[in-house]
């Protein structure tokens, strides 16, 4: 069966010129944000799987 999505042949997106230095703190906040979010999300999870029993 054949895939109907091309596959492309690049080494670069956007320009080839480095990354100014407000740009590589951009991305560095981003990144780091985005990293801070998936740990809560975990500890939260951790927290509320707990089992709750009771005696009826």
């Amino acid at each position: 069966m054949k895939t109907r999505r091309k596959e492309l042949d690049v080494d670069f997106i956007g320009s080839q010129e480095p990354l100014t230095t407000s740009e590589e703190k951009a991305l560095s906040d981003f990144f780091g944000k985005k990293k801070e979010l998936k740990k809560r999300k975990i500890v939260r999870l951790k927290r509320t799987t707990h089992k709750v029993t009771s005696k009826a």
